[in-house]
């Protein structure tokens, strides 16, 4: 049965990419809405705002952009993020949040989203933990595995969080809101070598100040670990929106 999933885009150089290819390989289709551009995918000559409620829509995605989940007095689409999550919540349909979707999916709940020491980027190593073996998402991921990310920010005391995956600078690298179908997770597992290097291009003077990683060596860490993450992905997509 073919489902249509809404998918938040803060920012257009981080589009849902493998997320989106994974949906619509399973067969399915989204609708995206860019709330900073002010356009959506199905209605692009005016912006519908977001809705108040999940609607005929199977899930949620929220993608990931430059500013942070605690920048809601410039940027009201948080707050209207976060009532929109807790609405797919109660009405038990799934919600994926990746890096500022996931810390909007933290501060929904009533976690904390704080600043790290510094920058994580470029491929992190991280592992599941005991509670992914059980969980209808994770179950099928490696113990040991690698992905894509870039973010000051991180996540932390997320009341009723189960914590999926850990790694790197964040203890907190993927996890669910207890009982529900709302995931979140700190890196990206959308992201093509195109797409970083637009990242690279639009934010470079900030990112790779940071972490010259992701000049030096981006061609050579793609080629080694994206057929691995980009396997994940489509994993970690099927078997959300499955939930739906």
């Amino acid at each position: 049965m073919t489902k249509k999933f809404l998918a938040i885009i803060p920012e257009n150089s981080a589009p849902p990419a493998l997320i989106g290819e994974a949906l619509l390989e399973s067969g399915h289709s989204y609708d995206a809405v860019h709330p900073i551009d002010r356009f959506a995918s199905h209605s692009p000559l005016s912006y519908p705002g977001l809705p108040s409620e999940p609607g005929d829509y199977a899930g949620l995605i929220m993608m990931g952009g430059p500013m942070s989940a605690n920048d809601t007095a410039d940027h009201a689409f948080l707050q209207e993020s976060m009532a929109l999550i807790r609405g797919f919540g109660v009405a038990k349909k799934p919600v994926l949040g990746v890096c500022l979707g996931a810390q909007v999916i933290a501060r929904a709940y009533g976690g904390e989203v704080f600043r790290m020491s510094g920058l994580e980027a470029g491929y992190v190593g991280m592992h599941t933990t005991a509670a992914a073996a059980d969980d209808p998402v994770f179950r099928d991921i490696a113990a040991r595995f690698s992905a894509f990310h870039t973010h000051y920010d991180a996540v932390r005391n997320i009341p009723e969080a189960v914590i999926l995956a850990s790694g790197g600078m964040s203890a907190v690298q993927a996890f669910r809101i207890g009982g529900t179908a709302t995931y979140g997770l700190q890196f990206h597992p959308e992201a093509t070598i195109d797409i970083a290097r637009d990242w690279v291009r639009k934010f470079g003077a900030v990112f790779c100040k940071d972490e010259p990683r992701l000049i030096t060596h981006l061609d050579q860490d793609f080629a080694a670990y994206f057929p691995e993450s980009s396997r994940l992905c489509r994993n970690l997509v099927q078997n959300w929106c499955g939930l739906a």
